[in-house]
């Protein structure tokens, strides 16, 4: 009675019954209980333009509760009416709200500083303002709006200190990574390329796919690698679905690429001549008159006179014969024009599809690339295909799982010279006389054209090539304790296949009219198959702890990493050709047939692990290591620990700095330790290994083999 007398009393001058005290008391009592329990507070984050976000962080200020927003923005917290929410994002300022409903849409402002920027980092991600390791990274800005074959190319000159070097300019050639300067004289020094987490091959991915590259240059940053990250690490992350609705994306480009720097060729016939001349008499202290222009055509002293004098008097005639009906050449060919276009068209077509729902992301993206070649004859025709489907699926609020399979194909045809084999520049150099025209009154080729440019006019010779490369990773991520624990795994295989069928007939020309020969050198007439298969299996296993104390920060990361590759080859050449337009080795007699294989297989497994600690967002501590195995060594040193320790000091947030931060936003002083080994070498090589062969004797009417 008493509880029911100050309620009463609170009510003020009404005087009811206590049959109505006693109801109102009740209905009070119910509308009070109704607002305690109102504990789910459902909301939608989203930005400016109305794109939803993901991976905000939502905080009751009373009862210190966490959650996060999904792939949709959408998130739900235990919360009351009256209470307050505090939001945080990378990227975005942070927003503190009252919760007035059960239901509520939120408004996040981007934050325009490079601070709050997120690194990829080995095995997850760092502020950037955090890293004390020398990291570097760009995002997909540095592939947009570019046509070429493919990623590797555009990243040449887009992050401090990462050397490209590329093999030659054929467009299907990757170059290779190189992390400030060669650190091995005799074992590569090739940076570690890592695809959404996975060893791959930059080259064989669409550029369009590409999110952001990272470069972990130093030793502290590249020691969770152990010893694959001797020579510096590139980690590829690719893209996924943003926004919550569907979005369609597409892009074409069409461009004419030409040769920015072009050799210089002496193309005045009768100049050439006379030098050459010149030459070979002081080398040879002018004691001797050559006999032909270095192989492919006659010289003598009166030729050079004629030719002089046809000079002086204008004579355009190039060909005329002798009196044994010989070809005898006066001509001004420019070898390099005639084989090279001024230019080439390339087209490239893009296609993306992604979008999410509240459980569910995905984003599927299809790319045809179509470089048509700069040689007018026998083109070095270069297509490329890439497709992409990456899907993730929130089971539950703790547990994702995801799902990312790419495919490659690109086929190229490489032109060959005849002559000895070597390089087509080589060979014009050497034998593309510009005295001697490429063509004869009949249409056939002179012996310069033939040993030098006769491939490419003939358009028999030449190496097609096909690449296959399929990868398909799955993988998960769950969270614990109000996100603070995480533990993530990913499983990978991939499956490379390359395939080249080198094709070298014969090349006809002719030194007389009706007399057709036939270019007959070591490097013609055969067929020549290589296949290679390559078989990948990759597995992570890791954890994350990651908390805030006061000023005091705290984050741990323990991991297994496993991979298995198993390589087979196959060589075989064959001679005899069956016709000039083979190009299965099963059209060769095979008078001569050779076959080699190649077969290696072998294991990498790993423990790594990362501790960090910041005090004050100013001190800044770090500690990464691997303990490595690998069975590419003996038994006794397949093992080793890759340790390294940095730490770092934000100057810029010390009570004494006072520089404008629009002048200066951040200054950090930093030092590093770390030791790292090199497993770039072959497998198995301190084993002895035997060669078995055949004898050339006959012994007991058998010829036996030998080691």
């Amino acid at each position: 009675m008493q509880k029911t007398l100050l309620i009463s009393m609170a009510l003020g001058l009404s005087y009811p019954t206590w049959a109505n005290v006693e109801r109102d008391y009740v209905k009070l009592n119910q509308e009070v209980h109704s607002i305690a329990v109102q504990s789910t507070v459902k909301g939608v984050v989203k930005d400016k333009n109305g794109t939803t976000l993901s991976g905000i962080t939502i905080t009751n200020l009373t009862s210190q509760k966490t959650t996060s927003t999904n792939v949709a923005g959408q998130f739900t917290i235990e919360a009351t009416i009256g209470q307050r929410l505090k939001l945080t994002g990378i990227g975005y300022s942070e927003k503190i709200v009252s919760v007035t409903a059960g239901q509520i849409d939120i408004i996040m402002e981007s934050k325009d500083t490079e601070l709050e920027e997120v690194v990829v980092v080995g095995y997850g991600t760092q502020k950037k303002v955090n890293l004390t390791g020398a990291v570097d990274q760009v995002g997909s800005e540095a592939f947009e709006g570019r046509v070429l074959g493919n990623a590797s190319q555009m990243l040449q000159g887009v992050i401090p200190n990462l050397n490209v070097t590329p093999a030659d300019c054929k467009p299907n050639r990757a170059p290779s990574f190189n992390l400030r300067g060669t650190t091995s004289i005799g074992q590569g020094g090739s940076a570690l390329v890592l695809i959404d987490g996975v060893e791959g091959d930059l080259s064989a991915i669409n550029p369009n796919d590409i999110e952001s590259v990272t470069t972990l240059k130093d030793a502290a940053s590249s020691a969770i690698y152990g010893s694959r990250g001797t020579f510096g690490v590139v980690l590829v992350t690719t893209k996924r679905a943003k926004s919550g609705k569907t979005s369609i994306n597409y892009s074409g480009s069409g461009s004419f690429q030409k040769p920015v720097t072009l050799p210089k060729f002496v193309t005045d016939g009768y100049e050439y001549a006379s030098h050459f001349f010149t030459a070979y008499n002081a080398w040879n202290n002018y004691s001797s008159i050559p006999s032909k222009l270095n192989k492919t055509q006659i010289f003598t002293t009166d030729w050079l006179e004629e030719f002089k004098r046809r000079k002086e008097q204008g004579i355009t005639e190039q060909v005329t014969v002798d009196d044994k009906g010989n070809y005898v050449y006066y001509g001004n060919e420019d070898y390099y024009g005639t084989l090279i276009k001024d230019n080439t068209f390339v087209q490239d077509h893009n296609l993306s599809i992604s979008g999410n729902s509240e459980k569910m992301d995905y984003y599927i993206s299809g790319r045809a690339y179509d470089y048509n070649g700069m040689y007018r004859y026998n083109s070095d025709k270069y297509k490329t295909y890439n497709t992409r489907a990456k899907a993730g699926l929130q089971v539950t609020d703790w547990l994702r799982i995801s799902n990312n399979i790419d495919f490659n194909y690109a086929k190229y045809r490489d032109p060959s010279t005849a002559g000895e084999g070597g390089n087509i520049w080589r060979n014009i150099a050497d034998e593309g006389h510009p005295s001697s025209p490429i063509f004869n009154p009949d249409g056939s080729m002179s012996f310069s054209a033939a040993y030098t440019v006769g491939d490419f006019i003939y358009g028999k010779n030449g190496t097609n090539t096909a690449n296959q490369d399929l990868r398909n990773t799955t993988s998960f991520e769950t969270k614990f304790f109000n996100n603070t624990f995480r533990v993530k795994g990913d499983l990978t295989f991939r499956n490379r296949d390359f395939n080249s069928v080198r094709v070298r007939v014969p090349v006809p020309y002719s030194t007389q009219e009706g007399k057709m020969l036939r270019l007959e050198t070591s490097m013609n007439d055969n067929i020549y198959q290589v296949d290679q298969r390559y078989r990948y299996l990759f597995g992570n296993l890791y954890s994350e702890y990651e908390r805030t104390i006061g000023d005091h920060y705290f984050k741990g990361l323990l991991g297994y990493n496993y991979e298995q590759r198993t390589y087979n080859s196959t060589y075989i050449t064959k001679t005899g050709l069956l016709n000039d337009d083979v190009e299965n080795i099963n059209l060769a007699e095979g008078q001569n047939t050779t076959a080699t294989a190649g077969y290696n297989k072998y294991r990498n497994v790993g423990v790594f692990m990362r501790a960090n600690y910041i005090f004050k967002d100013r001190y800044l501590f770090e500690f990464n290591g691997r303990y490595d195995g690998s069975s590419k060594f003996p038994t006794n040193q397949r093992w080793g620990l890759f340790p390294s320790a940095s730490v770092g000091g934000r100057i810029s947030e010390e009570p004494f700095f006072h520089v404008d931060k629009r002048a200066l936003s951040d200054l950090k002083l930093r030092a590093s330790y770390g030791s790292l080994g090199n497993g770039n070498v072959d497998p198995y090589s301190y084993l002895d290994i035997y060669e078995i062969k055949i004898m050339y004797r006959v012994l007991n009417g058998q010829k036996p083999a030998y080691t």
